[in-house]
């Protein structure tokens, strides 16, 4: 059960380092270390936070890859042991099955899981695999959470599948881009991301915590944006700005995960589903581009 005081939860913006896998380790658990110093539980760091984005090459992207055993999870690990928090964590995962763009979940006792991006963003397809884990959920002891990378928020039936799971909260580890878009931000400072976690969220009655990232990696620009989002959809905290760092913190009352999704004394975010009329949404394919 969730618990019945608030869950502070931290997302942390920050520009890691391309090819610098040291440097991300210290990097991360200097985040940890300053949203944990701010009461933070559970902290967010951005995809890929290990080793940077913008790979060029398949060496480049094969040498900032690490398994669980690495340095970066390592660190983040005895950050987790020492101050008594929880870390989501992009990373480029190195496995027995490929190379994948995955987010790991950390706690004081360790590893406690691994979620694989399902739906890679332009070039990630050139060095990454997609995921093959599904959408899990973990039970922490504040609560259940529930993980998707970035470009996965876009397809509302892997959100979906974590809150019928009983996610309570969906950690995002993300790169916002500039690029392939004619309008970056809007007239009040928002990024495309922000509508994303919002919808994510007031669908599903969900918090949603999306910690993206800022700099420039080659020919990427990262937007920044992060935020923090809570079931009815409005933000809780954010959005961060578009070039600076920053750490945004809220507390969670996660019984709300629960208790708002009876919308009102005759409808219910889940009961109110019609499966019966989506059943071809698992054959349908996309119509043929013009």
């Amino acid at each position: 059960m969730p618990q019945t005081s608030p869950l502070k939860v931290a997302v942390c913006q920050y520009a890691p380092q391309l090819g610098a896998p040291e440097g991300n380790a210290d990097r991360g658990a200097r985040w940890i270390a300053r949203a944990a110093d701010a009461g933070a539980q559970l902290i967010v760091l951005p995809e890929l936070a290990s080793s940077g984005y913008a790979f060029t090459s398949e060496t480049e992207a094969s040498a900032s890859a690490q398994g669980a055993e690495g340095p970066c999870l390592q660190s983040w690990v005895a950050s987790c042991r020492e101050l008594g928090v929880y870390v989501v964590a992009g990373f480029c995962e190195r496995a027995a099955e490929g190379r994948f763009n995955s987010a790991a979940l950390l706690g004081p006792d360790g590893l406690i899981g691994i979620y694989r991006k399902a739906h890679l963003f332009y070039e990630e397809q050139t060095y990454f695999q997609p995921g093959n884990r599904g959408f899990p959920v973990f039970d922490l002891p504040f609560g259940k959470v529930g993980m998707l990378v970035c470009y996965d928020l876009w397809f509302p039936e892997a959100a979906r599948l974590l809150a019928l799971a009983g996610a309570d909260v969906i950690c995002v580890p993300t790169n916002w881009v500039a690029n392939f878009r004619r309008r970056v931000v809007d007239e009040r400072g928002w990024v495309m991301g922000n509508y994303a976690s919002v919808a994510v969220a007031t669908q599903n009655q969900v918090f949603v915590a999306a910690a993206d990232r800022i700099g420039r990696e080659h020919e990427v620009e990262f937007i920044g944006g992060s935020c923090i989002v809570g079931p009815e959809g409005w933000l809780l905290a954010g959005p961060a700005s578009r070039a600076d760092e920053a750490l945004l913190l809220a507390d969670l009352d996660l019984r709300q995960a629960a208790s708002r999704k009876q919308r009102t004394p005759r409808n219910h975010a889940f009961r109110d589903r019609r499966p019966d009329l989506y059943r071809e949404l698992g054959s349908t394919s996309a119509p043929a581009s013009e």
